[in-house]
């Protein structure tokens, strides 16, 4: 049993060791997740599947019945274990029909856990025995995820996420899809002077399963070969959690060639699961102290959360200010690379009022060609998959 690859999932890191203790194993033996959206993420980008995915008693039961769910159909020879540290209170046939294996209670003590997972790696081992590798092929299209973010607002979060995803579709010519993930106020579709008439939320009850005729039915064409994605304004509209966004994002990237996300301000499960799935994560930020410190701390909080620095690009709006500060300085003390500088121009104002993006209005404009200019290195296709997120720093 020693070859089998056993994975925790949810924190604390803690339960990691217990886990290990469990098998008699060494804690370094038991690989860790921090979410089921990040165990989905490595699934599709061709990770080999493990052979037991143990998830702590922090993951929420209907991300847990969507993982069982989601590993049933892409990798039926893993056993899910669910666990728990109160009485189980019905939850076992709910789990049992999302395909978990067994439901761990830990007030019970530590022997079931141990049982249960013994079982679990005989079980799996005998089904690759029986019937080889069951992983489910990749599909033929597995698209790039490209995420905007900034925590301070009138940084131009969203104007980047809209010319980046137009200028992406307009200079390679492939399907793009364009999603806004703020379900009550977003601004997305404002910039190509269009209304969402479809919510979110039908997108994301199609599951991770749909076909292109599903998804492009609740989408909107904005551009040639580009779709959108986005609620119509509500105020009242109730959060999505991040097993669900990653879900819709997993049937986007498998529509589309490339999907960029203007995700929240803050740092949401949404937001998160976004950054899981993410090729490349773009922080925005304006030549100024109070944007650049918003920025500062969403890359020390993003790291420390556990993402790969090199999963992160930092992008420069208004970068020819003159406020005292360069891009230069920004490089020199934050010790990263910039990989967008946009210029100052009266034309983001005047495309926004037109609702036409400044890509398409201004095409030769320098803020249009900064920005076909990161939509070109997009285009070079990466030799290997993104490497799911590592463990979470931290106490343990």
């Amino acid at each position: 049993m020693t070859n089998a690859r056993v994975i925790s999932v949810g924190s604390p890191m803690l339960f990691r060791q217990q886990v290990a203790r469990a098998l008699q194993w060494e804690a370094e033996a038991i690989e860790w997740m921090p979410t089921v959206t990040a165990v989905e993420g490595a699934i599709e980008s061709g990770v080999p599947a493990p052979n037991v995915v143990v998830l702590s008693p922090s993951v929420k039961e209907p991300d847990a019945f969507g993982l069982g769910e989601f590993l049933g159909r892409a990798s039926p020879a893993t056993a899910v274990l669910l666990v728990r540290d109160r009485e189980l209170n019905g939850t076992l046939p709910a789990a049992m029909r999302a395909g978990i294996r067994d439901v761990v209670d830990l007030s019970r003590g530590g022997t079931e856990l141990e049982e249960a997972l013994h079982r679990a790696i005989s079980w799996s081992m005998q089904i690759l025995t029986v019937g080889g590798s069951s992983q489910a092929e990749p599909g033929q299209r597995r698209g790039h995820i490209y995420s905007v973010f900034s925590s301070k607002g009138g940084t131009g979060k969203t104007f980047l996420a809209c010319n980046l995803a137009t200028a992406i579709a307009m200079e390679l010519k492939q399907d793009t899809a364009l999603i806004d993930l703020d379900l009550d106020l977003g601004d997305v579709f404002s910039y190509f002077g269009k209304e969402p008439s479809r919510p979110l939320q039908d997108l994301i009850m199609l599951g991770d399963n749909a076909d292109r005729s599903q998804v492009e039915e609740v989408g909107t064409l904005l551009q040639p070969h580009l779709w959108g994605f986005a609620s119509p304004p509500d105020p009242t509209a109730t959060t999505v959690n991040g097993e669900a966004i990653g879900k819709v994002l997993q049937a986007l990237r498998r529509t589309y060639d490339h999907i960029v996300v203007d995700a929240t301000a803050d740092y949401s499960d949404a937001a998160l699961a976004a950054f899981d799935l993410s090729d490349a994560v773009f922080l925005i930020s304006s030549l100024d102290m109070v944007a650049l410190r918003h920025i500062s701390l969403a890359l020390q909080t993003l790291l420390a959360l556990g993402f790969p620095r090199e999963r992160f690009g930092i992008d420069l709006n208004r970068a020819d200010s003159k406020v005292g500060l360069t891009p230069a300085d920004v490089e020199r003390v934050m010790k990263v690379k910039i990989d967008a500088l946009i210029p100052s121009t009266r034309l983001v104002p005047i495309s926004l009022h037109q609702g036409v993006p400044v890509v398409v209005s201004e095409p030769r404009s320098d803020v249009a060609k900064s920005l076909y200019s990161l939509a070109k290195r997009l285009a070079v296709p990466s030799p290997v998959a993104p490497s799911p997120r590592p463990a979470r720093k931290g106490k343990s």
